[in-house]
This record gives C-alpha cells, structure tokens and sequence, in this order.
C-alpha cells in the first residue's frame, strides 16, 4: 500500500509572486515575534501564548538560545525547544524559531561561555585600531564547524519530534547579523583575506544581475574588493562573508530538515549613516545580490522594519528572487495600517509586530514603568491591540481568497500617511479616490486608515478596511459606473460570504467604518 508522504512547508513561485504552503495550501503569517528573553521562561511564555489568542495570531516567532541548547560542547539541552512545541500545539500556533547563533544584533551575546572564553579557537574581530571586540571573527576560526555541529542537531531534534504535526514551519538562522563598531574586520587573517582577489563567481553573478554597474562594468576579472567597491569594499567584504557562513549553515540544517529559511536584516535609519552605526555586512538594499550570490540556501532575506518609510523597504525586498517576509516590525499604531499595505500591495508571507506581550500595553518589558519618553513613538495601546486582533481575524478567515491573488495585479493594499487625507490608486479597469476621515500626525491617537482592495473578477470588488471612503470611475472612455449591489458582511472560518446589510439607495455608497469592515460591490458599466 502506497502512504503519501506529508508535504513540508515550502515557499514556491505563484504568477509573478511567492506563496508560502503548509499543509500544501497557501498560508500567511500573521504573526508577533517574542521579546528576546520571553523563551528563558516557560511559565512567562503563558502570557505570550495568552496575548497571541487574543489578537488572533496564527504563528509566533520565538528565539533558541545557542547559550542555553549548548552549554558544554557537543551536549544538547532539548527542553527549550520541545518547551516551546508542546505549549505552541496547545494553543493552535504555529512556531518560527530564531536560532540566536554566532551573531545577534551585530554582536556575538549568545554564543556558549565555552565559546567565548577560548579566544584561541574563536578569535574576535578587531577594529581599524587593532581593538578587540565582542564580535566573533569568521576567519581562521573553528567557529563555524562547531556551529554546523548545533545547528544540524537542532533541526535533527525538529524532524524526530515535529515531521508528523508540523508545528515548526520555518527557521531563521542567526540575527540582524553584521559588524558593529567597524566597516570591517581588522583582524590579521581578515585582512590578510581583503587582499585577495574578488572571487570570479561574485563578479559574473553581478555582471548579469546588472549590480553595482559603475564598479563591476569595465573591469579585468578578477579584482580586489577596494578597486571594485571603493568606499563600500569593506560593507561588501564583510557581506560576502557572513552570507557564506550563514549558507553553510542553512545547507547543512537542510540537509537534516528541509524548512525554509531566512534570516533579516537591521536596516541603516539614514541614507549617510556609515556600515559599522548597523551591522556592517548584513542583507541590507545596497547589497542583497552579494548575499543573493554567496548564499542561495537562504529562501529569503527579510527586512527589519521600524522606519517610517514602510513602502520604500518593502519595495526594495519583494523582488522577483525574493518574496517579502517582515519578522519584525513595529507594534504601535503604523503596525495595523502597515498589515493592510504588506499584504494587500506586496503579498508578503508573514507579518510580525516586535514584542508579542507587549502589543497593548505602554509600558516597558524590562523594567515594567510605563512610558514616559515623549520621543519614542513605537508605544503600543489598547487600541492597536484591538484594531490588530480585529485585522488578523479578518484575514485568516479570508486567507484562501486573499492568497489567490498574491502575485497579481487583481490586488491593492493601501496606508493613509501623516498629514494625508486623499489617495489616488488604480486597479485594473477602476481609478479609485480615497477620502480618509481622520488627519493622522504625532499628537493625534487615531490609527492610520488602511485597506485592500480585490478585483475579485471583472464587475466585482471587496473592499476590506477602515477609516475611508471610496469612490470609484471607470477608465473606459465614454463609460459610467452605477452598482447592481453593495452588501456589507464578513467572512467566517470557512471563508464563506456571511452577508449581514444590503446598502442601497443614500446608503449605496463605499463608507467603511471606524474599525475593519468588509463591502462586496458589483458594479456595471453604462
């Protein structure tokens, strides 16, 4: 008798886009990712899980702690992450594990105290000065066998106890990786390596890729970093390297465990701010084709996103080698509107405000006083809770309808920006006016209007959202727009229309409501 086998979760081309499959169906993440010691603590993982039912999260991204799975060498502690399994089952979630490796937010905290203590085996990197940090070099170091060694029996312990549930459905390898403090290292045998010639694979792989066209175009193959790249020869440097470890490591988990994987990036705040104020080397814009080239086990290379220039990221990181994946975003009031923009315009594949716990609240996790600093604005409150929970409800029901248009152009999502009370968007045949209700700035405690539109066929919308009016005209020439209906609704857990109003008469009009409302038009052409 012939078993079929059960499908992994995978990522995989859909139109123009990327789907992310669990169960063979098409799933999004609506997700919030944990405070990074909230794992340390199973019973205060209880008010995680508690917090996730109530803004309708279906996955959580929870770190493992290199520190604590390895604590004498090549002796395993699974209880963290069968911890995590076990109580992520109970509540109907899905995990992302993050493995806090060799490198977290530009430095090395995580890594076992046997690891850090011997400088001989795991040497450190060492700035322009010849200082030494608490960085972990890459070169002539053991670092990465002992971390392949890790790594291969985390994913092992994932496929013994979670192939048949599938819990786990995606690992992000290392964090917001990178050099802080320097552009590069300056270690012997880091410099030593600078010197070499760039490899010929890099230089032909940005050559087609039309990367860097000012300092690959015209030069003799091969070439040293500083004559290519210029001032950005170290960034580059430390990007070609650090993408080639992390590609050793995914290749090696996969091989154990074929997930997807990814890891994110800790974004620069400023066009002139210099590699080393971010972690120098990261998958940042100016060099994800090096990372695209040097590491192609990565499924994905995923944006940090706490700027308020959500939709210049986003553009920049969904591209057609690679889907958009936010593991972290802000929690405050753009963290709602922001969802509606991912999902509807750039067909991410998870969505995950920073701090899950604390998605609510106004106060800090550590020290648990509440916020007083007038300057930090990603503060959260009741509100962004409820419009978040509202949302993410919204759209899991919605979810098979929405994923069949990830990859068209049948989709749009849209965001009211600060001071902004007019929009203008197109979608197929429709030129669309959005009124906002409410001017958005930094005093004013209103979320930001947002919604998806979807040209569900030709004579039919479903306007998702809140907070807008819209008023729609057709583009075909001599042509005018009239509704044959407008119902007011929603959708259940089985994405079925539940219409609650038919609108019609001074009522026929597209008005959504203050919190997410659902419309279905269908409209003809006169």
């Amino acid at each position: 008798m012939n078993i079929k086998m059960r499908q992994l979760p995978s990522i995989t081309k859909v139109c123009n886009g990327y789907s992310l499959l669990v169960d063979e169906k098409p799933f999004i993440m609506l997700a919030a990712e944990v405070h990074n010691s909230a794992c340390t603590s199973r019973e205060y993982m209880q008010v995680v899980w508690k917090r996730a039912e109530e803004i309708h999260c279906n996955t959580i991204l929870a770190p493992v702690y290199w520190e604590m799975f390895e604590q004498r060498e090549n002796h395993f502690d699974y209880d963290l992450i069968q911890n995590l399994i076990i109580d992520a089952r109970k509540h109907h979630i899905k995990l992302v594990l993050l493995w806090f490796g060799s490198w977290k937010n530009g430095l090395s905290t995580y890594v076992p105290q046997w690891v850090k203590t011997d400088l001989y085996r795991f040497p450190r990197t060492e700035d322009e000065h010849g200082n030494k940090t608490r960085i972990l070099s890459m070169f002539h170091s053991d670092i990465l066998q002992v971390e392949k060694n890790a790594f291969a029996h985390l994913m092992e312990y994932i496929k013994e106890v979670d192939s048949e549930e599938q819990t786990v459905i995606t690992v992000q390898v290392e964090n917001e990786m990178g050099i802080l403090g320097a552009e590069r290292d300056w270690s012997k045998y880091a410099a030593q390596e600078f010197e070499k010639r760039i490899p010929v694979k890099l230089m032909e792989y940005l050559g087609k890729t039309n990367s860097f066209d000012s300092a690959v175009n015209g030069k003799d193959f091969p070439e040293t970093w500083e004559k290519v790249f210029g001032e950005d020869a170290n960034e580059a440097f430390m990007a070609w390297h650090y993408a080639l470890h992390i590609n050793e490591l995914a290749k090696c988990g996969k091989e154990c465990y074929r997930l997807p994987m990814f890891t994110n990036a800790w974004l620069k705040e400023s066009d002139d701010e210099r590699p080393g104020f971010y972690p120098s080397g990261g998958p940042l814009p100016e060099v994800l084709d090096i990372w695209k080239c040097a590491a192609p086990e990565l499924d994905v290379l995923a944006p940090d996103i706490y700027t308020f220039q959500f939709d210049k990221i986003a553009g920049l990181y969904k591209r057609i080698d690679n889907p958009l994946f936010i593991p972290e975003t802000r929690r405050d009031k753009w963290a709602v509107a922001n969802l509606y923009a991912a999902i509807g315009t750039y067909h991410a594949l998870c969505y995950s405000p920073f701090g899950a716990e604390s998605i609510g609240e106004d106060k800090s996790f550590i020290t648990q006083i509440i916020h007083t600093d007038f300057s930090d604005k990603n503060v959260s409150s009741e509100m962004v809770k409820d419009y978040l929970a509202q949302s993410y409800r919204l759209f899991a029901n919605m979810m098979p309808l929405i994923t069949q248009f990830y990859g068209t152009d049948k989709m749009i999502g849209f965001v009211q920006r600060n001071l902004q009370m007019i929009k203008h968007i197109r979608l197929g045949k429709y030129q669309i006016t959005l009124e906002f209700y409410h001017e958005i700035n930094d005093e004013n405690k209103y979320i930001p209007s947002a919604g998806i539109i979807i040209e569900k066929d030709e004579n039919e919308l479903i306007f998702l959202g809140y907070g807008y009016r819209a008023y729609l005209e057709t583009v075909n020439p001599g042509k005018q727009l009239d509704y044959l209906s407008l119902e007011k609704g929603t959708y259940d857990e089985k994405c079925n229309w539940k219409k609650s109003m038919d609108l019609n008469g001074d009522e026929q009009y597209i008005r959504m409501e203050e919190t997410p409302t659902v419309l279905n038009a269908v409209y003809y052409e006169f």
